[in-house]
């Protein structure tokens, strides 16, 4: 059980860091499109916070795995 929990955390970490960098992908298009539409730029913005909202729960899970594998 400790190999399953430490290997999920490890796992889930990764996912979120994945979907934070995905949400500076985002950002930095949102900031350094110079000649997009109002659509473009509420996309890029909606997309940067749900990948930044997901990176973050995802991250909070991942060291909740970890830490419940310590306290076994």
């Amino acid at each position: 059980m400790n190999r399953i929990l430490r290997i999920a955390g490890i796992v889930i970490m990764i996912a979120g860091a994945i979907c934070l960098l995905a949400a500076a992908l985002q950002l930095y298009g949102y900031y350094h499109v110079m000649d997009g539409s109002a659509q473009l730029y509420h996309r890029l913005h909606r997309n940067a916070m749900i990948f930044a909202a997901a990176g973050l729960i995802l991250a909070a899970a991942g060291a909740a795995c970890v830490l419940i594998r310590l306290k076994r």
